[in-house]
């Protein structure tokens, strides 16, 4: 089988942003950046015991600090991933990742042509596929793989049959 697709650099952000919202490595780094926020409860405190008196108006301002830190941080935290995605994106010349692609499903595994060549990768290789609403992810590791539009398929069906396809090759029902 044949899909045709054309991708963009959104597409790449979304392949990397899926990665770092499933990623143990940085969901592990933003738990323990959001529970800093406990920190804004120890300020008041220390202060409080400096001065022999407990200052209940700063406690409550430091949190309702915390709270919001804690309530907000993770959408910062997405965001500023995402900025710096966007930038490394834009360095330099990356006009191969963008641009009209053609994917095959073989025996073998995926072939994949664009205007740059064609790379293939045997089922072997293939590590996980995943599905967002708006993409197909085929992971060949975890910071690399294929990236295909949910928009590449005319409807619903065409991209059940794509998902079929992939799943009886890679379970080496292909003939």
């Amino acid at each position: 089988m044949e899909y045709h697709y054309t991708l963009t650099k959104d597409d790449y952000v979304a392949f990397n942003m899926h990665h770092a919202q499933h990623s143990e490595r940085v969901q592990k780094v933003l738990r323990v950046q959001r529970w800093m926020s406990l920190i804004f409860l120890l300020i008041p405190l220390l202060v409080s015991w400096v001065e022999g008196e407990f200052l209940l108006g700063m406690f409550v301002a430091f949190a309702l600090l915390a709270v919001l830190w804690f309530l907000f941080y993770p959408k910062y935290f997405y965001g500023s991933i995402k900025k710096n995605i966007v930038k490394v994106i834009n360095e330099g010349d990356n006009s191969s990742l963008t641009g009209e692609y053609t994917m095959m499903v073989t025996e073998d595994g995926l072939v994949e042509k664009s205007s740059k060549g064609e790379v293939k990768t045997p089922w072997s290789s293939i590590t996980q596929i995943k599905e967002t609403d708006e993409h197909i992810f085929i992971l060949v590791s975890a910071m690399s793989g294929y990236v295909i539009p949910i928009s590449a398929f005319a409807d619903v069906k065409a991209l059940q049959q794509f998902k079929e396809t992939l799943n009886a090759a890679r379970a080496g029902k292909t003939g």
